[in-house]
């Protein structure tokens, strides 16, 4: 039954390429769903204590007769913009277990992040989701995060494995859809270079005229895209900066200053990928009727 989503989900993320940031996805798995909740809070508190970054959490539950998933605690108002990943891998993990759709919603600001079609784009692996599914036994639950913790993994694992969890992590590789659609892009301004080049010739000039137009067509929409992915990015950049100087706010000292310096290496890496798109799409937009020719 499970086979068919997760062949989608596999096929979704199978060139996955090395994660380009810190922020990473946490999921703590429990044999019930008062350790999940427990669970959570232990991340609310090294957050506050500075020991990481909490951008979101949501717990999920598997009910104890049938498979079903259920969000027992949906991410807080406003937390979704800051963690894409949460919204999507809850999403993803409904859709292989069974469970409410629309409860899931609730996870993000904007409504449920496409459980297979966004994968890829929130930087997730569904064989890491295959994975979680299959610890995430009838009874249990689980709680799913998304955290910035690279000073401190061995004090997070050692607090939730004290909880009885098994922690599960999985590096976001957040820049598959810019390199996906930046070689799309490639293509299409290829395949018009190619097409401008015998637009002249008669025996081909109704050919050359349909596929011109189908191929423009595809490049406007790979441009949207990439205008709409650098605008998340961006969007995606300031609400993680907000959570991170919220917390430097209540810190002191060399825990204040690492806070502030990962809030600079996080808004700096997201700024480049988001400006990586904004080349990309001005380049698109020359081989576009009116455009410069892409010769």
């Amino acid at each position: 039954m499970l086979g068919p989503v997760r062949r989608s989900l596999r096929n979704a993320t199978a060139t996955l390429p090395e994660a380009d940031g810190m922020a990473g996805l946490l999921v703590v798995v429990f044999d019930d769903e008062t350790g999940a909740d427990a669970g959570a809070d232990a991340l609310r508190a090294l957050h506050t204590e500075g020991g990481l970054t909490l951008y979101a959490v949501s717990v999920v539950a598997r009910r104890a007769k049938g498979c079903g998933l259920e969000i027992r605690a949906p991410m807080a108002r406003g937390e979704g913009a800051s963690a894409p990943a949460v919204g999507a891998a809850v999403g993803a993990l409904v859709s292989l277990l069974g469970g409410p759709l629309t409860a899931a919603a609730r996870t993000a600001e904007c409504g449920l992040v496409g459980p297979v079609r966004d994968l890829a784009a929130a930087g997730l692996d569904a064989g890491f989701l295959e994975q979680v599914s299959r610890y995430l036994r009838p009874g249990g639950g689980a709680a799913v995060a998304q955290v910035e913790d690279e000073d401190g993994q061995l004090v997070l694992d050692a607090r939730l494995m004290a909880l009885g969890g098994r922690v599960l992590r999985h590096r976001l590789a957040g820049s598959l859809a810019e390199e996906r659609l930046m070689r799309d892009v490639a293509a299409l301004r290829g395949d018009l270079a190619r097409i401008e080049a015998v637009r002249n010739n008669e025996e081909h000039a109704a050919a050359a005229k349909a596929a011109r137009r189908t191929r423009t067509a595809e490049l406007k929409r790979a441009l949207k895209r990439a205008q709409d992915i650098a605008v998340a990015l961006r969007r995606e950049g300031a609400a993680k900066v907000k959570v991170l100087r919220a917390q430097a706010a209540r810190l002191e000292g060399d825990a204040r200053a690492a806070v502030e310096n990962r809030a600079a290496r996080v808004r700096a890496g997201l700024e480049a990928r988001a400006a990586r798109l904004d080349r990309v799409v001005e380049g698109g937009a020359q081989t576009e009727p009116g455009g410069e020719s892409a010769g």
